[in-house]
């Protein structure tokens, strides 16, 4: 099941509060499940040679509930949705932004020049609703001839995350905008998470950004024998309205991934070979599980959510591979994915960090 998500503690400026009370009561779920259940994220943001620290609250269903500046300085709150929050200084030079959509949470800088983005920053979020934060630090520069450089820092993962750092890597062909990207790649349980870090200076204007972007599909691949994998497994969603649902499986003795039941919602479930698709009735939401025999004799369980964006009539455009209806797909008795419950591990033994699951959303493989 998904863990409880600590929320941003802070005072709220004027500017924050005013966009909390602004946003529609009840409104749709906008990410999925592995960006709503971090609960949000923190950056500090090199501006202007000090530090802006952003504070962003995810609710439970993805919904952007918070965006604190620290210090608040001159900005302006000048949007807020559900999904975007975006503040303007006085002189209209600068904007930071925030977007929660799909698969997907960022924090974005715009100022007019690398110099004001240059600087030392950290990012921060508990990536997998564990209840503990992972950290990574970065630097941006200038290498001289006003392009970006970037280096990754310190990266600190939560227990039972494994975490991998992302090289930057410059890109400054003649004609195109100078840019620099790298980040960390979270490993946990079988699910990928991928922190992207990237500045990029407009070659006409000279004007920089700064993005900071966290993604990850609700998908996961764990291996193990049929013995390691055999036992209770709960994928947990939301459907558009907020509404909690669960379908649960399991991985039979045979080389099979086998539908068990749902709650939450109605739910109709279709056996195909060596797994099952099962869809809650009338949405887009639902899992898609199956079986996969490897060369070395272990099994690969993969396990892929999906849903589209929410619109305002609480359907789903499934083509987009987002939403809301994404979820985490854990055992039950309190083990970790990958195991029958008692604790043992194997989420991550595939060791590619591929999120891949395969699979396709009418169920044929």
């Amino acid at each position: 099941m998904r863990p409880t998500v600590p929320r941003v503690a802070g005072i709220l400026t004027t500017a924050a509060l005013a966009g909390l009370l602004a946003l529609p009561a009840g409104a749709a779920a906008t990410t999925n499940e592995p960006i709503a259940q971090t609960g949000g994220m923190t950056a500090t943001l090199p501006l202007f040679g000090t530090t802006l620290t952003v504070d962003v609250a995810l609710d439970p269903t993805g919904n952007i509930s918070g965006v604190v500046l620290t210090p608040p300085g001159d900005f302006t709150q000048t949007t807020t949705e559900a999904t975007k929050v975006k503040f303007e200084n006085t002189a209209g030079t600068t904007t930071v932004s925030v977007k929660a959509k799909g698969s997907t949470m960022s924090i974005k800088a715009s100022s007019g020049a690398l110099a004001d983005v240059s600087g030392t920053g950290s990012w921060g979020a508990d990536v997998f609703g564990t209840g503990a934060k992972s950290t990574v630090a970065y630097t941006i520069g200038d290498d001289g001839t006003a392009k970006p450089t970037l280096a990754i820092g310190a990266i600190s993962a939560a227990a039972g995350i494994i975490a991998t750092p992302v090289a930057p890597k410059s890109h400054s062909d003649e004609g195109e905008d100078a840019s620099v990207s790298g980040g960390a790649t979270f490993a946990f349980e079988g699910y990928v998470k991928r922190l992207s870090i990237s500045v990029s200076v407009d070659r006409e204007s000279g004007k920089a950004r700064l993005q900071i972007t966290l993604s990850g599909k609700d998908r996961q691949r764990t291996t193990g024998t049929l013995a390691e994998l055999a036992g209770p497994r709960t994928w947990s969603a939301h459907l558009c309205d907020g509404t909690a649902v669960t379908v649960t499986y399991h991985v039979g003795p045979g080389g099979s991934a086998v539908y068990d039941s749902a709650t939450g919602a109605p739910a109709t479930a279709k056996k195909y070979d060596h797994g099952f698709q099962a869809d809650f009735d009338g949405t887009n939401v639902g899992v898609k599980v199956a079986l996969k025999a490897n060369e070395d004799g272990t099994y690969t369980v993969m396990a892929s959510g999906f849903s589209g964006s929410c619109g305002k009539d609480g359907s789903h455009d499934d083509s987009k591979g987002s939403g809301s209806g994404s979820g985490s797909t854990r055992p039950s008795g309190g083990g970790s994915s990958g195991s029958n419950g008692s604790g043992g591990s194997h989420g991550s033994s595939n060791g590619s960090g591929d999120d891949r699951s395969g699979g396709s959303r009418d169920g044929r493989g």
